[in-house]
């Protein structure tokens, strides 16, 4: 045992007093009496009384003494353990795994209340902070040495839908050497968390191992040409020793139809993945839900979200327009993602042709415009090289197969995105952007260079119908949470994104190109200018699935937890005076 005051045994100097206080006696007045035999038994019953009188007088001066050494004690702030006392940082694991039940208790709670005890162990100079930490490290208080802050700090932690991220905690052992007086103590399952390349971390673990079942990955893949029946693709982890039998529920649409029970047996580990057709359903909100009880229920629901879908509407002008409606029709209807109209289009197809029109995709350029450029002479023995690499416009495209035949001198418009050029940086592909109108110009002649034969002029007007729309990538109907998204946005579109999540009324305006890190599990709707969408976002995280840290070891030092010794030694004392005020109430009534 040490003691922080031992300066203050010093005061133990008081017993001396107290000590002659209690043996010292009066000498008591004589006084003549004329009627000694009157007093004879007065004074027998007062000799046979004297002995429990010394008894409760030395009774009443240990009790004081105790007291007195039990307030010393208290003063000196007497510690178990060898704790360093240093200033500490107390770190909570909120995320996902940490939802986990231990014997009825999940171990969030378990984590709270250690996380109390430490406080509550803190001596008067002590400084603490709380963090939490999941997908990234969130201060709930700075350092103070009040026990109040502290403690409202650690009951305002709520458990998160987020994984645990090891590399949150970057920044902290990056940190830890300027922080050489204070101890940084994570309080969690340990589940993933590196001790060696956390080694200025003390880990303090809670929670054992634990079976659990879970999904790990889920999706919803449309049938081409079959809108109501889709491919429901699925993958679950379990972190039990043996298999189990259990049943996947599939529901759809928001009274949560069950539109398909499928029967698995999941085996130890992360099992293989799974597509099942399901026949009834279509654009909307699935949940896919496992029909069991086990230690973790976050991972026990899917969230799906099928966008509906929404076609590019495409017209033609041109005076070879058969070519350029098939280049369309195409794509109609296989994946149904364009759609030729004659009127009412999102998008105009031309060659040759300067088109009025706020989206366009325009081959062989003639004739300049002030919104397409200014047009040269006729080049001959073009090189095609790609400027801007793994632009969605050139997917699929093998541009060294394209012949840009019929390509001219161009001058774009300032401001122009040039994708591909020649050998001496004259645009062969280039989009427009001007007064909100956008075009994608092909500098080449379609008819000249027989392009419309080519497998890879129908694959570049669905490439640039959908650039132009903004819809090049497929918008996921699931993700995990933690994950951004790329944003729904038609080119030049002005405005912020507003999201929705769940059934709350607020909804949050989300600027820039995507929308993350997704922080709650549930569906999520999106609503900008390019239309409305939803997605649904799971936990989708291995690592908290499988909740076996069998292996995770305890690495904290020794620590003063729970309420400290020198409170306990000053209610001690307190109980002490009680009993004695009560004896010397006693002695005067009786």
């Amino acid at each position: 045992m040490t003691f922080l005051y031992p300066v203050y045994f010093l005061t133990l100097l008081g017993l001396l007093p107290l000590i002659a206080v209690y043996f010292l006696k009066v000498r008591p007045a004589r006084r003549s009496v004329t009627a000694f035999f009157l007093w004879r038994a007065v004074l027998d019953q007062k000799k046979n009384a004297a002995f429990f009188h010394r008894l409760r007088d030395l009774l009443s001066l240990v009790l004081m003494a105790l007291a007195l050494l039990a307030i010393v004690l208290a003063m000196t702030a007497p510690q178990v353990r060898r704790d360093q006392r240093q200033d500490l940082l107390l770190i909570i694991d909120n995320s996902a795994s940490m939802n986990a039940l231990d014997d009825g208790r999940s171990r969030l709670a378990v984590a709270k209340e250690i996380a109390s005890d430490i406080i509550r162990g803190l001596n008067a100079d002590q400084q603490a902070a709380v963090a939490t930490v999941s997908m990234d490290v969130q201060y709930q208080s700075h350092f103070t040495t009040s026990p109040k802050t502290l403690h409202n700090a650690v009951r305002s932690i709520e458990p998160s839908d987020g994984p645990f991220r090891p590399e949150a905690l970057d920044v902290l052992v990056a940190g830890a050497p300027a922080m050489d007086h204070c101890r940084l103590l994570l309080i969690s399952d340990g589940c993933r968390f590196v001790s060696d390349a956390n080694q200025a971390i003390e880990l303090i673990k809670v929670g054992s191992n634990q079976g659990n079942v879970g999904f790990v990955n889920c999706d919803l893949l449309p049938f081409q040409g079959q809108p109501m029946r889709v491919g429901f693709y699925y993958r679950l982890a379990s972190s039990f020793d043996e298999d189990v039998a259990t049943d996947i529920v599939v529901t759809y649409g928001p009274e949560d139809r069950i539109v398909k029970v499928i029967p698995v047996i999941v085996k130890p580990g992360i099992n293989m993945s799974e597509v099942i057709g399901i026949e009834t359903g279509g654009p909307g909100r699935w949940r896919a839900r496992l029909d069991l009880q086990d230690a973790l229920a976050n991972d026990n629901v899917a969230f799906m979200a099928l966008p509906p879908r929404r076609p590019v509407k495409v017209a033609v002008e041109s005076d070879h327009d058969f070519f350029l409606v098939n280049s369309v029709n195409a794509f109609a209807g296989t994946s149904g993602e364009l759609e030729y109209v004659r009127s009412d289009a999102d998008v105009v197809l031309t060659n040759g042709v300067i088109p009025n029109a706020d989206r366009a995709i325009i081959f062989g350029l003639r004739a300049g415009s002030d919104w397409c450029g200014q047009v040269g002479s006729e080049i001959s023995d073009v090189l095609a090289r790609i400027k801007i690499e793994d632009h969605p416009v050139l997917a699929d495209c093998d541009i060294d197969s394209i012949p840009f035949t019929g390509a001219r001198h161009v001058t774009p418009p300032e401001g122009s995105l040039v994708i591909a050029e020649t050998s001496t940086r004259v645009p062969l592909i280039y989009r427009v952007s001007q007064g909100g109108r956008l075009a994608l110009v092909i500098n080449m002649d379609p008819v000249e260079s027989e392009f419309y034969y080519s497998a890879w002029f129908p694959v570049l007007v669905y490439n640039g119908a959908r650039h132009l729309m903004g819809r090049q990538e497929r918008w996921p109907s699931a993700c995990a949470v933690g994950d951004s998204v790329h944003l729904p946005e038609v080119l030049g579109g002005k405005g912020p994104t507003t999201v929705t999540i769940g059934d709350d009324i607020a909804s949050v305006p989300v600027a820039g190109p995507s929308y993350g890190p997704i922080r709650r599990a549930g569906f999520h709707s999106l609503e900008n200018t390019a239309g409305k969408w939803s997605l649904g976002a799971s936990l989708f995280a291995p690592g908290e699935t499988l909740l076996d840290n069998r292996d995770v070891v305890d690495t904290s030092l020794p620590l003063n937890r729970g309420r400290p010794l020198s409170s306990v030694l000053a209610v001690i004392a307190l109980l002490l005076l009680l009993i004695e005020c009560v004896l010397y109430h006693r002695r005067k009534v009786g």
